[in-house]
C-alpha cells in the first residue's frame, strides 16, 4: 500500500513537468478539466490536483499505461464473469455479429 501512496506522491511531485512533455497544449487540459486557466496554473505550480482530477488528466498523459489498464481490467472482468457462468457461445456470438453488421 505505501508503494501505491509513494508512486502518487511521485506523480504530483513531477506533474508539472509531465505536463510540459504532453503532446496536449494546456488549454486542452484545462477544458477537460473544466477549471478556469488561473486555477489549473495554481495547481500546476502548488502541485495540488485533486484524485478526481488526476483520474482525468492520468489517461491523457499516459495514453500507453491507461490503455494497458483498460484490458487489464476488461480481462478481469471476463474472467470474473466466467467463473460466475456468465458466457455465451461462439455461434450466439457470431450471430449477434453478423446481425450488427447488416444493420
Amino acid at each position: 500500500m505505501l508503494d501505491i501512496v509513494s508512486k502518487y506522491r511521485n506523480l504530483l511531485a513531477n506533474i508539472g513537468e509531465y505536463i510540459e512533455d504532453s503532446k496536449f497544449k494546456k488549454e486542452y487540459l484545462i477544458e477537460r478539466l473544466g477549471i478556469s486557466r488561473a486555477t489549473f496554473y495554481n495547481k500546476v505550480k502548488k502541485k495540488s490536483f485533486t484524485t478526481d482530477e488526476m483520474v482525468v488528466l492520468s489517461p491523457i498523459l499516459f495514453p500507453e499505461e491507461a490503455k494497458a489498464f483498460e484490458i487489464k481490467e476488461a480481462l478481469r472482468a471476463c474472467r470474473e464473469d466466467s467463473k460466475a457462468g456468465k458466457t455465451r457461445s461462439h455461434k450466439d456470438v457470431m450471430a449477434d455479429v453478423g446481425s450488427k453488421l447488416r444493420s
